[in-house]
């Protein structure tokens, strides 16, 4: 028993580092530095050109069976002198030898946002702007394929103060481009889906009698059309921008959805009860108060609970009620999904922004909260050899 133990310690695993790298100008060589496997981050390897694929520099690095799980950092240079941005790279050494790859960057340290077009909706009969948030790497390094695509409402609020309602933007570009910068957050494509003048009816799944008074106290009703709307993100805006020419990844794992307010609401229940179509769902002063609450009174009672889905909710609580920025509605879907099975700080975030209020400017400035919690630095997967 010792001696198959001692050889199963000594059976070398490899671990090949493939480093992909198409920016201008070519580097003359590529290092890598970490802290493991022989790596440290005073002195890095030489990684070796391939000689049969353009822009590909690889490395073997091997270890033992008692080093499975170990978690190494691990970030390409160029020259040995020009550390890539970002997060270091960090990968989980798993049981059998396999090949990781990296798809670093130099020198772009902000992303850019387009709209790309206008698109009309068969679902709803309407057209709406359409504009695209590509971060640091994109046009740098155009071998990568971006793996996190964010749905957003309200497009026009989003990067422009001269587009943005109140001419406050969320910023949501400069946010982003930091905190990849710094190595807080992995990259994210935003895809941003203007508003119409029927924003109310279709960010909103159910009909509500009575969502506000007129002067005479009598009920108006109004809302309806969100699964159309939900229905247009993916079935027309998501492949309009694939077809467009970006390089995005569109499976489950790979989707999110994040509004505010009404916004807010439509991405917890596209979330919720499209969970095939989203891994993640970010609801910042959610309009819970929807149809005497029926998000959490229905939607999460009646509804399956969707499995492997990461949800994000806030609110500020600048007011007493019922103008609390909807804390209190909140507070009661955090727990209900707990009660569900949800997990805080692992599946489900919460966040109370003290002195909150319900406008473009306090998403805006506590939007690096989800992008952390939704988006966090992740292991770079491996495939077996």
């Amino acid at each position: 028993l010792c001696i198959l133990l001692l050889i199963s310690l000594s059976v070398a695993i490899d671990l090949e580092v493939q480093v992909y790298y198409n920016g201008n100008p070519q580097p003359n060589s590529m290092y890598l530095r970490g802290n493991n496997l022989g790596l440290n981050w005073d002195t890095g390897i030489l990684l070796q050109p391939s000689p049969d694929t353009n822009f590909l520099w690889t490395t073997t690095l091997s270890y033992n069976s008692s080093q499975v799980g170990t978690l190494v950092e691990m970030k390409p240079l160029k020259g040995d002198v020009s550390w890539s941005i970002g997060a270091n790279f960090q990968v989980r050494l798993p049981k059998t030898s396999s090949t990781t790859e990296f798809y670093p960057w130099f020198y772009s340290r902000a992303g850019e946002y387009t709209v790309i077009g206008s698109l009309f909706s068969p679902q709803l009969n309407n057209s709406r702007d359409i504009i695209v948030y590509t971060p640091p790497s994109y046009y740098e390094n155009t071998l990568k394929t971006m793996t996190n695509v964010l749905v957003m409402h309200d497009g026009q609020n989003l990067f422009n103060a001269s587009t943005s309602f109140g001419g406050i933007a969320w910023n949501c570009d400069d946010t982003i481009n930091q905190l990849v910068v710094e190595g807080l957050m992995e990259e994210v494509l935003i895809i941003g889906a203007y508003n119409t003048p029927d924003r109310l009816d279709e960010y909103t799944y159910i009909y509500d009698p009575c969502y506000t008074t007129n002067l005479r106290g009598e009920c108006q009703g109004g809302g309806g059309k969100g699964d159309l709307y939900l229905d247009f993100l993916i079935e027309n805006v998501v492949p309009y921008v694939v077809d467009s020419g970006y390089r995005i990844e569109t499976g489950r794992e790979n989707m999110g959805i994040l509004g505010s307010s009404l916004g807010g609401l439509i991405s917890c229940y596209g979330a919720w009860t499209r969970s095939s179509a989203y891994s993640k769902g970010g609801c910042m002063s959610s309009s819970f108060w929807w149809d005497k609450q029926n998000f959490n009174k229905d939607i999460l009672v009646n509804y399956p609970v969707p499995h492997g889905e990461t949800i994000y909710l806030d609110s500020g609580d600048c007011c007493p009620e019922p103008y609390s920025d909807d804390r209190y509605q909140t507070e009661a879907v955090r727990n209900s999904m707990e009660a569900l099975g949800f997990e805080l700080n692992k599946d489900l975030f919460y966040y109370l922004d003290k002195g909150g209020q319900h406008n473009e400017y306090y998403w805006g400035r506590r939007f690096d909260i989800p992008m952390q919690d939704l988006y966090p630095i992740t292991d770079s997967p491996t495939s077996p050899q």
